[in-house]
C-alpha cells in the first residue's frame, strides 16, 4: 500500500479541486495568488494544499495538456521599453504557475517572418503561444498556422478574433491630456510616435478626443520615433514653430519627453514654468527627470499574467473560464513636469 507521502506527491491539481469541492481553475487561481476568488473558498482551497502537501511546481504537469510544459511568445521591437517590458513579465508569470518559457523575437514584422516564427514554437510542442505584435499589420492567415495551438493577442490587434489582454491605451492619453486641461491649459501640443504602430495610432487618438471633449482645437503635431533623440528633434521643431501657439505638450511616451525637456531646457525655456509637459510609461527613470515627469504608468506585471491566465484556460477548457478578452486600466503619476495656467502667462520663445 503506497504511503501517505508518495500519494500526495501523485496528486494532481484536478484531485485537489475534487478534494476542496471546487474547480481546477479555481485551484489554479489560489496556487498562483490570481483574483477573483472569494476569500472563504481560497482559504478552504489553501487548507487542502497544505493537509495533502501539494506542491505547485506539479501544476506544470497537468497543464501540459499532452503538448508540453512550455509557452512560447512571438514578439517584436523588444529594444523599446513596451516590448521588454511585455517579455520579461511574461516570462515571469509563465514561471509563476511552474512552466518553461521560450521566445521568438522577429526582425521585420512581415506575416512570413511570424509564420515561421509561429512554426518554430509549435516545433517545440508549446501548449500555448503569447503573440505581441505591435506593428499594423493583418495577420488573418495565421489563422490556420494557429489552428491546433491556443492563442493570446498580447496588446496588439491580429486582424482575427482570438483571445487578447490589452492595456486601454487610448484612455491613458485622455487621461494625460485631461490632466493638462484641467490645469488650464487649452492649447496642448503633440509629440506622437511612429504611426505604423499600434500604440502610437491609439494614444493620438485619445489625445485627439480628450481635446474634443472640452471642444479645444488640436495642437501642433510633431512625430517622433520613440527615442529621447527623435524627442529633442520634434521639440526643437516645435520651439522654431509654434510653440507660441501651446502652453503644454503630451508625449507619446516618457522617452520622447525626455528629449522634449532638454531641447526646452537648452532654449531658455522653462518646463514647467513655462510650459508643462505630460509623458507615457513610467519609466523607473521618470521620478528622476529634471523635472520629475508626470506619465501614465502601464501594469506590465497584470498584462503578464492575465495574458498567461488567459492561455492556460484555452489549453485546460475543463477549467472555469474568464473572459474572452481582458482591458487593463492604466492610471496617471502626477509628479512636477506639470503647472497650472497662470492667468496672462506669456509663453518665451527662448534664445
Amino acid at each position: 500500500m503506497p504511503t501517505a507521502r508518495k500519494r500526495a506527491r501523485n496528486l494532481t491539481i484536478n484531485d485537489v479541486a475534487d478534494l476542496a469541492g471546487v474547480s481546477y481553475q479555481t485551484v489554479s487561481r489560489v496556487i498562483n495568488d490570481m483574483p477573483e476568488v472569494a476569500p472563504l473558498t481560497r482559504e478552504k482551497v489553501r487548507q487542502v494544499l497544505q493537509r495533502v502537501k501539494f506542491r505547485p511546481n506539479m501544476t506544470a504537469r497537468q497543464l501540459a495538456s499532452r503538448r508540453s510544459t512550455t509557452i512560447g511568445l512571438v514578439t517584436f521591437a523588444t529594444g523599446y521599453y513596451g516590448p521588454s517590458q511585455i517579455l520579461v513579465n511574461s516570462e515571469q508569470a509563465a514561471k509563476e504557475v511552474g512552466l518553461s518559457f521560450m521566445f521568438t523575437g522577429i526582425v521585420d514584422q512581415s506575416t512570413r517572418q511570424i509564420r515561421r516564427a509561429v512554426d518554430e514554437l509549435c516545433a517545440h510542442q508549446v501548449c500555448g503561444i503569447l503573440i505581441h505584435l505591435p506593428l499594423a499589420i493583418n495577420l488573418r492567415d495565421l489563422q490556420e498556422v494557429c489552428r491546433n495551438v491556443p492563442v493570446v493577442a498580447v496588446d496588439s490587434d491580429l486582424g482575427f478574433r482570438c483571445p487578447s489582454v490589452f492595456i486601454d491605451q487610448h484612455l491613458g492619453s485622455q487621461m494625460a491630456t485631461r490632466h493638462l486641461i484641467e490645469l488650464g491649459h487649452r492649447k496642448i501640443a503633440y509629440l506622437r510616435g511612429p504611426v505604423f504602430w499600434r500604440v502610437a495610432r491609439v494614444r493620438y487618438a485619445g489625445w485627439r478626443k480628450a481635446l474634443k471633449s472640452f471642444s479645444l482645437p488640436g495642437g501642433p503635431v510633431m512625430d517622433g520615433n520613440w527615442t529621447a533623440e527623435s524627442g529633442f528633434e520634434a521639440a526643437e521643431k516645435l520651439i522654431k514653430g509654434d510653440l507660441r501657439k501651446c502652453t503644454a505638450i503630451v508625449a507619446a511616451n516618457d522617452q520622447m519627453a525626455l528629449g522634449a525637456i532638454l531641447a526646452l531646457e537648452s532654449n531658455a525655456i522653462r518646463v514647467p514654468e513655462d510650459i508643462s509637459i505630460v509623458g507615457f510609461d513610467d519609466l523607473p527613470e521618470a521620478a528622476f527627470f529634471r523635472p520629475p515627469l508626470s506619465t501614465i504608468r502601464q501594469d506590465f506585471q497584470s498584462l503578464g499574467r492575465l495574458s498567461v491566465q488567459l492561455l492556460l484556460e484555452r489549453v485546460n477548457p475543463e477549467g472555469a473560464q474568464s473572459s474572452f478578452c481582458r482591458t487593463i486600466k492604466p492610471t496617471f503619476v502626477q509628479r512636477k513636469s506639470a503647472l497650472a495656467l497662470s492667468p496672462g502667462r506669456v509663453i518665451r520663445r527662448g534664445r
